[in-house]
């Protein structure tokens, strides 16, 4: 009767592939509509949706070599250092932000203009728009409140806001907030445009996340810019315009070097020529204060004055020697006589007085040969040489005095010169010093003219550190949607959908629906069989109904479980309402009936009967039953108290339960009850006691001892797995010796979720907490 799975797994759970197929398989129909409803959805996406193309360009990086400009930067040191730089620098200097910026900028995306078509919107470019609009402001057209114009070859409408106006499409719109000009050459038949306009923040993040610029690889030099839009004129105008801003930024970054540096070398100029000027004023002024003006020069002619000074020098001492010697032998002459002449004196005065006075001399001496002294020409002649020797006497004194005048002159111009002379290393030293800053600063300054002018040339014929290796191309082939992936995706997520929805049912379903699960949760009770669900409760009276099949199963399981050759008691019991205990009872019953047996059937759900539902009675109308016998302690059964049911051309005996009395717990466990048991059981063969659930109330508890065998009836997709505890904890708790499941509600396929076809309800109201410990409360009708 139990079976155990033959092929655990590892961790001792079994895994039945076949029964998991069948049970997704169960609800084909979901996964059908499931992948109808994803492959139209697809359909509809890839009718509306726009095409999306890619558009890609690639650049290199150029060797700094390449240059050229470097051949004039060569040698220059720091001043002109343009090394080469890593390639993720060039990235972020062409995806950087003022790049993105200038190019919302030149090609106005903030502004994005839309064409409305029959079936979709598409995003019109360039010559595409047939007008030209020009904002004032910063205003913002969002979606819902663009701008949409209608425009035909006769007429033209706008309407922004709540407000539509028609105008002259040959004339120029103008609002406060933006200009619009039409060109009517390009309007062929009617068209509707859609104008939204977004902060520029907002159209500077739009085209960031975009726009992709990487590495063509880790080895390489080349750079990949790519993006991906549904118009191609647009994509490549962006990309190519992002190109030429990037160009012009990395050469406004190089002419920016030039710029600071050619502006230093001006403002050096200026400052050396102030210093040249400034030299050339301090140099003069030297010269001039210190009378200088060739030092060499000015030197020799110092030494050559000094040494003619030193040879007039001599020579007048010379003079004033021989003037003094011819001065004393004119003092000491006592006599006329002869000078000595032609001495070397360059006094002419002195040697003409001094020859005339000879040769008055000789004339005197040739008369004093002849006459005295007295003589009238001797003494003529005598006083004649007197007054010549007076005069020689006197020119020689001034001639000396001369001399001396001479040499005192002649003395201090050479102190003098010698001073001077003495002055000229220093000043020549100064000089120098002067003529060194000047040559100094006029090397400085021809070689900052030479760096100023072949900076100047390398600002002039700067270009970029990237080269274009491809323009902006767009593929001929849009890359989204993909058709291909998309169909898949809606028949993977058709299936996966119901497939999870299905699986997350499953593993949160905590509902008995097999004889497996139970035999997992009881794996120590005996299972007696399986009733299938029927919708039709009335073909419980059929001999050939699936009813009755199931129930001989059960019979014949139960006959394992029961002694022959006597009464047996059986108690038909379960854990909540609704889990079919009375139709298992009844089933039970009318399949020993069948046999021949003399089978009574009680009805001891005191105080929520349900048999009398299924043989159509008015329970009102019940006067006498169960309760009335055990409450008055009476054992005589009378007609009045059974009802006697034709069934499979047999009868069965039922003993209703009679009016609700209010204390059903207390009755069951009296010992009228137990005394009229036992005279039932003298009469039939089988007694099938119909009780009430047991974790509800405590009714039935009492009648377990009585019992031969308790059938404990579940119901699939209803009862919780979690009542399984309680169930075990009546086997080891002892207080159910035989104890045999029966699966009732069982429905061919997977699980199922739908309403158990003859439900009926007790009237209790319970709460419980499923494991070893329940509580519960109901409410009863006395009616």
């Amino acid at each position: 009767m139990n079976t155990q799975d033959p092929f655990p797994d590892q961790n001792g759970d079994s895994i039945d592939i076949v029964k998991e197929l069948r049970y997704y398989l169960f609800f084909w129909p979901w996964f059908l509509l499931s992948v109808l409803v994803f492959a139209l959805g697809a359909y509809f996406y890839l009718r509306y949706a726009n095409d999306i193309y890619q558009t890609s360009a690639t650049l290199q990086v150029k060797d700094s070599s390449a240059d050229p400009t470097s051949f004039l930067t060569e040698g220059t040191g720091a001043m002109f250092d343009l090394g080469k730089v890593k390639l993720d620098n060039y990235i972020a200097q062409i995806s950087s932000k003022p790049n993105l910026s200038e190019v919302v900028d030149r090609l106005d995306l903030q502004t994005q203009v839309f064409g409305l078509g029959r079936v979709k919107k598409s995003l019109q470019f360039g010559a595409e728009i047939p007008f030209q609009i020009v904002f004032k402001n910063e205003n913002t057209y969002k979606e819902g409140e663009g701008i949409e114009i209608n425009l035909s070859p006769s007429k033209a409408t706008i309407q922004y806001g709540a407000e539509e106006t028609p105008f002259d499409p040959s004339q120029a719109f103008e609002t406060d907030d933006f200009v619009l000009i039409v060109n009517p050459d390009q309007i062929q038949e009617e068209s509707v445009f859609l104008i939204f306009r977004s902060v520029k923040d907002r159209a500077v993040e739009s085209l960031s996340e975009s726009i992709k610029v990487s590495a063509s690889s880790k080895t390489g030099d080349n750079i990949d810019l790519a993006i991906k839009g549904s118009n191609p004129n647009r994509n490549e105008a962006i990309v190519n315009t992002l190109i030429e801003v990037a160009h012009l930024q990395q050469k406004s970054d190089k002419q920016e070097i030039f710029a600071l540096s050619i502006d230093f070398i001006n403002n050096r100029l200026v400052s050396i020529k102030n210093e040249i000027d400034s030299l050339t004023l301090q140099t003069t002024g030297f010269k001039s204060d210190n009378l200088i003006f060739s030092p060499e020069a000015q030197t020799s002619a110092a030494l050559t004055n000094i040494t003619t000074l030193d040879q007039e020098q001599f020579n007048l001492t010379t003079q004033s020697a021989l003037a003094k010697s011819l001065k004393n032998k004119l003092e000491r002459q006592a006599e006329f006589s002869l000078l000595p002449s032609n001495i070397g004196l360059e006094s002419g005065n002195v040697n003409e007085l001094v020859l005339s006075y000879n040769e008055l001399v000789l004339k005197r001496n040739n008369l004093l040969a002849g006459a005295t002294s007295r003589n009238p020409l001797v003494v003529q002649l005598s006083a004649q040489l007197t007054e010549l020797k007076a005069n020689i006497f006197s020119s020689i004194t001034n001639y000396i005095s001369y001399i001396n005048t001479s040499l005192d002159k002649y003395k201090e111009f050479s102190n003098k010169t010698n001073a001077q002379v003495s002055k000229i290393p220093k000043l020549e030293a100064a000089l120098l010093s002067f003529e060194r800053k000047f040559q100094i600063a006029e090397k400085l300054y021809l070689f900052l003219l030479e760096r100023r002018e072949e900076a100047s040339i390398s600002y002039e014929s700067t270009l970029p550190n990237t080269r274009v290796i491809n323009y902006a191309h767009t593929g001929f082939l849009p890359t989204a949607p993909k058709k291909p992936i998309i169909a898949l995706g809606a028949l993977l997520l058709g299936l996966l959908l119901p497939f999870g929805v299905l699986y997350i049912l499953k593993i949160t379903d905590t509902k008995i629906h097999t004889r497996e699960d139970l035999e997992q949760q009881v794996p120590n009770l005996d299972i007696m069989g399986e009733v299938p669900f029927v919708e039709d409760i009335t073909s419980i009276t059929d001999s050939r109904g699936i009813f009755a099949e199931s129930s001989r199963l059960i019979r014949s399981n139960i006959s394992f479980k029961l002694k022959e050759g006597k009464s047996n008691v059986i108690l038909s019991t379960s854990s909540i309402k609704g889990e079919g205990k009375t139709m298992t009872a009844f089933n039970t019953a009318a399949s020993y009936v069948a046999t021949g047996k003399k089978v009574l059937l009680i009805g001891a759900d005191l105080r929520n009967p349900q048999l009398h539902t299924l043989i159509g009675l008015d329970r009102k109308s019940n006067t006498k039953g169960l309760s009335t016998l055990v409450a008055n302690a009476s054992t005589v059964v009378t007609k009045e108290h059974i009802f006697t049911l034709d069934l499979f051309n047999n009868q069965m005996d039922l003993l209703l339960s009679g009016p609700i009395p209010p204390n059903p717990a207390e009755l069951l466990n009296s010992d009228d009850f137990l005394n009229l048991l036992e005279v039932l059981k003298s009469t039939y063969d089988y007694i099938i006691i119909d009780s009430a659930p047991l974790v509800l109330v405590s009714d039935t508890l009492p009648l377990l001892q009585y019992a031969d065998l308790v059938l404990y009836t579940t119901r699939a997709h209803y009862t919780d797995k979690k009542l399984m505890p309680f169930i075990k904890g009546l086997v080891d708790d002892k207080k159910a010796n035989n104890i045999g499941i029966v699966l009732n509600g069982v429905k061919a396929g997977a699980t199922s979720y739908y309403k158990y076809g003859y439900g009926y309800r007790y009237s209790y109201q319970y709460k419980y907490n499923y494991g070893y410990g329940y509580g519960y409360g109901y409410g009863e009708d006395k009616s």
